[in-house]
């Protein structure tokens, strides 16, 4: 795989997370989500499926590990959003989430708009470690990116 390969699919991954935190700050907004958009487990999300699968070839590079905690605790707080935004009450679940903005609780709402905080917090931790990755790919001679594969 050429560098230039190795750095679109990078990029495609980061563009990936990127799209996924919008669909977590328009739960926040109260906008109807797609159910393809509701929160997943880290490794099965582009970006994971990414990082887990083909990205793993960069394993061995410093600024790889660095991406790990803070990917997969965007997921944990994604579903805390999400259960605290969706929690069992009179409505199902399913017609909260794909029917009408609705009514939420107020309280609610505001545990979910700092949570919201800390889940864009920690998205700009991953996207600056997705960075470095990249920044340590372009960095690479071609020898260097053999010895990945």
């Amino acid at each position: 795989m050429t560098k230039k390969e190795i750095l679109t699919q990078l990029r495609a991954a980061k563009t990936a997370h990127i799209q996924w935190r919008s669909y977590a700050q328009a739960l926040i907004s109260g906008l109807p989500v797609d159910q393809d958009h509701v929160p997943v487990v880290h490794t099965t999300c582009k970006f994971g499926k990414w990082y887990y699968g083909p990205g793993q070839v960069l394993s061995s590079l410093s600024a790889y590990e660095a991406i790990d905690v803070p990917h997969e605790t965007l997921h944990q707080l994604y579903m805390k959003i999400f259960n605290t935004l969706f929690s069992e009450d009179d409505r199902s679940m399913l017609q909260r989430l794909f029917g009408s903005k609705g009514q939420l609780d107020k309280k609610r709402r505001q545990e979910a708009d700092i949570m919201m905080q800390n889940l864009l917090a920690v998205s700009r931790t991953l996207l600056e470690a997705i960075a470095l990755l990249e920044q340590e790919v372009m960095q690479l001679s071609d020898e260097e990116l053999a010895e990945l594969y």
